[in-house]
């Protein structure tokens, strides 16, 4: 099994979780942006996801088209889009990727922990987007 696909949304990083308390017990939730940022890129990842989800190791590649700061030169945004700068900016690769494999999780796999290797890449870009793919490891994909 092998698939990819392109998200044309700006990558964000996963929020940590909000805590409160409520009678004496902490309660843990997601921050309301970090819902919607989800909800959104789920719908548009809703045409790629396959009839159930994947079984068995997955390697899970990850390149994130980030915007260029828009305070930067021409001449600095065009060395970042020929790549002669390095997307060495937050947020950091596995934050961003772990966004992504939570969104994904039960729809292109049972769970994240199918994942046992990685391979992520963040670059500058006038076009912010989510390069995916996931690849099986499996010999007879069923």
């Amino acid at each position: 099994m092998h698939i990819s696909f392109t998200i044309p949304i700006t990558p964000k990083a996963q929020k940590r979780d909000r805590i409160t308390a409520r009678g004496g017990y902490a309660r843990s939730y997601k921050d309301k942006s970090q819902v919607l940022y989800e909800a959104k890129v789920k719908a548009l990842i809703d045409q790629y996801k396959p009839e159930r989800p994947y079984e068995g190791a997955l390697v899970l590649y990850v390149e994130i088209g980030l915007p260029i700061p828009k305070s930067w030169s021409k001449k600095k945004r065009a060395a970042a889009l020929e790549g002669e700068i390095a997307a060495t900016c937050k947020p950091d690769n596995l934050n961003i990727a772990k966004n992504i494999e939570d969104i994904m999780n039960g729809i292109f796999y049972l769970d994240d922990k199918q994942i046992v290797s990685h391979c992520i890449i963040k670059y500058y870009s006038d076009n912010p987007q989510w390069d995916i793919e996931l690849e099986s490891l499996e010999v007879n994909d069923a």
